[in-house]
């Protein structure tokens, strides 16, 4: 499953082991052994073409990845087999097809790795997470299970990410593990739900119920069909009253569950969609779309500010039943909100009058209702998310910890003196209400022969019974069951950060259907690559494309952390999750699918890296399992062994050794790294600044030195041809020109698309009259190749010097050498027998903000050096505009000679955690074009500007745009989560040591240690989450969907959820129905 980039790297490594020293060597392979595939559950087709040749990998590249759903493309030539990553949606005989029309001979072969590459990712919310304690069990009761590969927890976002094979355990059984051994949860995302909506054989039958529909209709529905063979997943979505499933065609027909149902609705249950006409309509079309009761209508509000958000959301609760309104979308820069409304109960206009009388001034411009825009069938809710990642009934304190409260405070009133004493008795009563729930987690616990907070807890409140000290066990357990409140209160900024990053996913798009040219509004991840799509004012575009019609602004705020609108006009590429906020509509080709989109991808990047645990958080967490361990050992020894003594001393070191068990908690500990990646990952991410988990973030902030790549990095990357000369007599500058055309077609290199289109300026296009074959890349040096019979080169002045043409330039040599000492980047055509033919030279401008980046980097300390394959007149060129001194500057180097270069300055202390090291890490700045290897080798790469998106995988930092400033606010945030996690560390030591004082200094009390250890964890998450950006309401241009009702999420089998959830997730107003 290697990505394009790490095989070109393992191309590079093979060719360069000869003059490859051990230790880059070493450096490399560890560096390509951690860089893993972001998708999970693709397949791999192989396919035998007789004859392939090298000289074909270009075009078969081209035409494969251009289907729907391949995702690489591996060319095996000695054994003549093309190996294709995809997914599910791909179809391999229309590959196969496709080779074979283009003249190959193309056979299917048996691949078993396939069998093995099943498996997707699924995520849980864990309520119960508080911090790493809870790991071991988790881990304990998940990684037995059949099926399961791997588990990662996140503590900070309490998330669980599963990998798992659908076909073994789904996703609910693995929920319904966690909730038999007392862990609430719910699935966040259910990764079978990608397979099998696009599998050839299921498809989904839609059934309106006839009447009108409340909470109490789904479980009798769930139980009824949820064990019928073929059946996948059950939906139903009360306010419109509609079931749908999706089932096996060929094991269950939408008669069969008709038929299932009557029994609940006799005469009022009616097949709407046959889900065999689903699978046939999707098959034919790629497009299809259940329509619902309600549309889409856009009102313009002049008046719209960030705190009227609010405002809308309680009027329109208040006002409206979700049958009449389901949600909207307000987006601040454009004034524009959008509401799904039934236009059968309720009018555009109508909503208008209300909102007018709310002092908002609102008109509507776009009636849905007239112009037909008809919204899609809400069917895959998921599991809902409420204020982050943390359902809102869960998320207040809960009766027993208020009523433990409410007793703690009245029996600490008995410090007041002898005659209130008797108060101390209200002490028995907050253990009996806050105690019980601990009791219980501890009892599960220990069963799973474990030993964690919890057990903690309940042996320091029974011991504190037992010892007559009702206030200070009133104290234990009131504290540890109000921790959970307050540590999950101070996490949900946090937790909001990543939940906004999430939001930015188009829900629907308005698409131009293949056949009809009827525009139809499909849900975003059912837009078929190729389709046309409608982006009115205010909607967002579902996938990346290219615009075919119109000129408007768009907000890219999601890439660049910025609302600076962009026009984007004809043939100009627009990224997946921008929004339209001019004036006039945009008509888009969609180049990729939602989920291979810009945002698709920077929401996977910014999900997996929460899993990815760094050489610092290892460190705390070993560390934490032996601390704890051996503090429980001693405090054991002080509980126990002075009772031989005497009653008197087995009593004073019975309650000290209490306290030292309450300290022995490694909760504060725990929290403190993982809470500050969280802040740190989601602070970057908000300003389009990928960062590939907590082990990249530190090392950003231990950088000692940068190394940049200058063409396409500190240069825009946007090259000007300047001049373009004949050389000799041989051939004529048309003659010239149709050789140079041919060389450069094959090539993606921005610079060949530079001399192309200056070529097609001049008239000259493809010459088809001419023959061309065995076109070769020479890394580094140019491309040769075979033009009617001639042997043809274009490349730099490296190329022609070992091909001894360059003396054949005569008197140009000097003009060359003074366009290259101004910054030109001079190449040569030339044919074997005649020298140079012609000669050109381009510039590329240096980025306005590179300059300063570079100050700025270099009065940090931080060492800048740059490196290049162009000569030493354009290299130092650039280098003086940027102010960069002439000997940290390396010119004329090969791609392998850029991956010594790198792997001579790591050194090997850097693999170290970064908090416990002084500066040593190498960066690595590029486009990913030509810099794979060296982005693979650095410490730490940082992909940006046209390769980024190809080299992401590779890279530990991404940028989303081109804006260098943004690498320094990467490194800032690096050096404060650095410190961040020392400061944690230190405080939770040193209050550790100050409770052991105390406590043998005979001034400490259990009281006392509980708040103190309660505080500190909200010390350290305060401390932690002070990374991120002030919160503003709505900041940028982001437009979140902002529903007005509950929607159930789908099941497979059974419903696992609890009662707690079902109804702390009930729609308010079903009764009024």
């Amino acid at each position: 499953q290697c990505s394009t980039q790490i095989l070109s790297t393992v191309e590079l490594v093979l060719h360069a082991m000869m003059t490859t020293k051990k230790k880059e060597m070493r450096l490399l392979i560890s560096r390509l052994r951690k860089k893993k595939p972001d998708v999970e559950g693709d397949l791999i087709t192989r396919i035998y073409v007789e004859k392939l040749e090298a000289s074909q990998t270009d075009m078969i590249h081209t035409i494969l990845l251009s289907l729907p759903g391949i995702k690489r493309i591996s060319l095996l030539i000695e054994e003549s087999i093309i190996s294709i990553e995809h997914d599910i949606s791909a179809n391999r005989d229309q590959i196969a097809e496709t080779l074979k029309n283009l003249g190959f001979s193309a056979i299917l072969k048996e691949n078993n790795a396939n069998q093995h590459n099943k498996n997707v990712c699924s995520q849980l919310y864990v309520q119960e997470i508080c911090c790493s304690s809870e790991c071991p069990s988790i881990n304990k009761i998940i990684k037995p299970i059949d099926g399961v590969s791997r588990v990662h927890i996140n503590i900070a976002t309490k998330m669980v990410h599963v990998t798992h094979e659908p076909e073994k355990v789904t996703a609910d059984e693995i929920a319904l593990k966690l909730l038999s051994q007392g862990f609430s949860c719910c699935v966040y995302k259910d990764g079978e739900n990608e397979l099998s909506v696009q599998n050839a054989s299921v498809g989904r039958t839609t059934i309106h119920i006839n009447r009108i529909m409340s909470k109490k209709d789904i479980d009798p529905i769930q139980k009824q069909l949820g064990f019928l063979t073929g059946v996948k997943r059950i939906g139903v979505n009360v306010s419109e009253a509609i079931v749908y499933v999706e089932h096996d065609v060929g094991q269950i027909t939408a008669n069969r569950l008709q038929s299932e149902l009557q029994p609940f609705y006799p005469n009022l249950v009616a097949v709407a969609l046959d889900g065999q006409d689903e699978l046939t309509e999707r098959a034919s079309s790629g497009l299809l779309v259940t329509p619902s009761q309600f549309v889409e209508s856009t009102l313009f509000l002049s008046n719209l500010m960030p705190e009227h958000i609010g405002l809308l959301e309680q009027t329109f609760r208040r006002n409206y039943l979700p049958a009449k309104l389901r949600a909207f979308y307000p987006h601040l820069p454009s004034k524009i909100v959008k509401v799904e409304h039934n236009p059968s109960m309720l009018k555009a206009e109508a909503i208008a009058d209300l909102l007018r009388v709310e002092g908002i001034k609102a008109v509507v411009t776009v009636d849905g209702d007239k112009e037909d825009l008809i919204l899609p069938l809400i069917e895959d809710y998921g599991t809902p998310v409420y204020g982050g990642m943390t359902p809102k009934n869960n998320s207040g304190l809960q009766l027993n910890v208020i009523l433990s409260g409410l007793f703690w405070s009245v029996s600490i009133l008995s410090f007041l003196g002898s005659k209130w004493e008797y108060l101390r008795y209200a002490g028995l009563l907050s253990v009996l209400f806050g105690l019980p729930p601990v009791a219980l987690k501890a009892f599960r616990t220990i069963q799973r022969r474990q030993f964690d907070a919890n057990c903690m807890m309940v042996t320091v409140a029974i011991g504190a019974l037992l010892l007559g000290e009702f206030d200070e066990a009133a104290s234990v357990a009131f504290f540890f069951s109000v921790s959970e409140y307050i540590e999950s209160k101070a996490l949900s900024r946090a937790r909001e950060a990543f939940s906004s990053i999430v939001s930015l996913r188009p829900d629907h798009a308005n698409v131009f259907h293949p056949q009809t040219g009827d525009i139809i509004i499909s849900p975003a991840e059912r837009v078929p690559v190729g389709s046309f799509i409608c982006v009115r004012t205010g909607d967002k575009i579902a996938a990346d494309g290219v615009v075919i019609e119109g000129e408007s602004s768009v907000d890219e705020s999601f890439l660049i952390g910025e609302v600076i609108p962009v026009i984007k006009k004809v043939n100009d590429t627009v990224a997946g999750g921008s929004i339209n906020i001019g004036r006039t509509q945009l008509i888009v080709k969609t180049t990729c699918s939602t989920e291979d989109s810009s945002v698709s991808r920077l929401i996977r990047l910014v999900e997996g890296a929460q899993t990815n645990h760094s050489p610092t958080e290892r460190l705390v967490d070993n560390f934490a399992r032996v601390y704890t361990p051996v503090v429980v050992f001693m405090s054991f020894i002080m509980v126990t062994a002075p009772w031989f003594i005497s009653i008197e001393l087995g009593r004073e070191w019975c309650l000290k050794g209490l306290i030292i068990i309450v300290i022995a908690c490694p909760c504060a500990l725990t929290i403190s790294t993982p809470i500050t990646y969280a802040a740190g990952l989601a602070a970057t991410a908000q300003k389009g600044i990928i960062v590939k988990g907590g082990a990249s973030l530190e090392a950003l902030g231990s950088v000692e030195k940068i190394i940049f790549d200058k063409t396409g990095t500190l240069t825009k990357g946007e090259f000007v041809l300047s001049q373009l000369h004949t050389v000799g007599e041989h051939l004529s500058r048309q003659e010239m020109l149709e050789f140079l055309h041919l060389m450069e077609s094959p090539s993606s290199h921005p610079l060949s698309a530079t001399l192309i289109r200056a070529v097609c300026e001049e008239g000259v296009k493809n010459p088809k009259h001419r023959k061309m074959t065995n076109h070769i890349l020479l890394k580094g040096e140019g491309v040769k190749a075979d033009v009617d019979g001639e042997l043809v080169y274009v490349g730099n002045k490296r190329l022609f010097l070992r091909l001894e043409m360059y003396d054949t330039l005569g008197t140009l040599k000097d003009q060359v050498e003074k366009w290259s000492s101004k910054g030109g980047t001079v190449g040569f055509i030339g044919i074997e027998g005649k020298g140079i033919v012609g000669v050109f030279c381009v510039t590329d401008a240096v980025r306005d903000e590179a300059r300063d980046v570079v100050r700025s980097l270099r009065e940090g300390g931080v060492e800048v050096l740059m490196l290049t394959g162009d000569g030493e007149g354009a290299a130092h060129s650039v280098a003086k505009q940027i102010d960069l001194p002439e000997e940290f500057v390396h010119s004329q180097l090969l791609p392998d000679d850029k991956l010594h270069f790198v792997g001579s300055l790591i050194q090997p202390t850097a693999k170290q955690c970064a908090t416990c090291t002084p500066r040593s890490r190498v960066m690595m700045v590029g486009d990913g074009i030509n810099d794979a290897p060296a982005l693979a080798i650095a410490d730490v790469g940082m992909a940006m500007g046209e390769g980024a998106v190809l080299a992401m995988e590779m890279s530990d930092v991404t940028l989303m745009d081109c804006n260098l400033s943004k690498l320094v606010y990467s490194m800032q945030i690096g050096t404060r989560v650095v410190n961040t996690i020392q400061e944690n560390i230190l405080l939770s030591l040193i209050a550790k040591l100050l409770v052991v004082g105390f406590t043998f200094a005979n001034k400490m009390t259990l009281l006392l240690a509980i708040a103190a250890d309660v505080g500190v964890i909200l010390m350290v998450t305060l401390n932690g989450i002070k990374l991120l950006p002030r919160r503003k309401a709505f900041q940028g241009g982001t437009t979140k969907r902002i529903a007005l009702y509950k929607a159930y999420s789908p099941v497979r089998k059974r419903d696992y959820t609890n009662d707690k959830y079902e109804e702390a997730n009930d729609p308010k107003d079903f009764e009024l129905i």
